[in-house]
């Protein structure tokens, strides 16, 4: 077993530092069960095996939108993480057996089943770097349009988010999601800490963790919606539409970050008569 740090832990890229703190975060997650034959040429070359259940493969589309404070300045990012659900093929001894309803409800606690990035478009210049370089996600710059429920917005019930052609974003989409937010069997579950795995500059299997501080609303979904898709020309809209394509969604999550401050309504104060 290698003990030198160095076999181990890449450098930090200069500028960058880790943990990074998340000052809120808004995301959904929805999944979709796809023909594990479909998914095995996107893991070629890449010590990871596709998760199955029920005889299947699961999809993982997740939008999320966080801020975070980096001295003088608050960032904030909207981004996208399109995945694949796999296991390391070096822990398949240790990867188990989990039912789906199990999975979503926070059951898997070995923390092996894990998502793997096959696109990460994202708004933000700086985290669209930092995704790279120091997690070697693929990510690309591009825009989002999106109206999704708040809690400053009681009025909107759904989740409906457009991920748009970072090239021609007034003209062409990837895709469109549009999710119920409320769908029958919401519950609470515990999804965190969440493996996340990508490749490095070299092919090496790479592998962190999200820590998510709180409970996920998550739901098994009968018949949830199927994407739209655009006509960018964009790889990621191809891949997804092959994968996706008239594939009803089979379960979804959500976290929001509980506020931490609330103004009131004010109030008239009648002069003295």
């Amino acid at each position: 077993m290698p003990t030198d740090p160095k076999k181990i832990f890449p450098p930090l890229p200069p500028g960058f530092s880790l943990p990074f703190y998340y000052g809120s975060l808004h995301a959904i997650w929805v999944y979709y069960k796809v023909d594990v034959k479909k998914l095995t040429p996107l893991l070629h070359g890449i010590a990871l095996e596709p998760a199955l259940f029920d005889g299947q493969g699961l999809v993982l589309l997740h939008f999320q939108r966080y801020t975070g404070s980096i001295s003088s300045a608050i960032s904030v990012v909207n981004e996208i993480q399109f995945n694949i659900v796999a296991y390391p093929k070096a822990l398949k001894t240790q990867t188990p057996a989990i039912s789906f309803a199990d999975f979503l409800a926070g059951g898997e606690q070995t923390k092996t089943l894990g998502a793997y990035r096959l696109y990460v478009p994202v708004d933000n210049p700086f985290a669209a770097k930092a995704g790279n370089e120091l997690f070697y996600e693929p990510t690309f710059q591009t825009t989002f349009t999106y109206t999704v429920p708040d809690t400053n917005d009681p009025s909107q019930k759904s989740w409906v988010v457009t991920c748009n052609d970072p090239d021609a974003a007034k003209h062409e989409t990837i895709f469109t999601l549009d999710m119920d937010a409320n769908p029958p069997g919401l519950a609470l579950s515990a999804m965190s800490p969440i493996m996340q795995y990508t490749k490095d500059t070299d092919g090496n299997l790479f592998a962190y963790t999200w820590n998510i501080f709180g409970a996920f609303s998550s739901a098994l979904l009968d018949s949830g919606p199927v994407l739209t898709f655009g006509k960018s020309q964009h790889p990621m809209r191809a891949v997804m539409q092959e994968l996706l394509q008239g594939v009803p969604a089979a379960a979804m999550q959500m976290f929001e970050t509980p506020p931490v401050a609330t103004s009131t309504r004010g109030f008239l104060i009648q002069p003295e008569k």
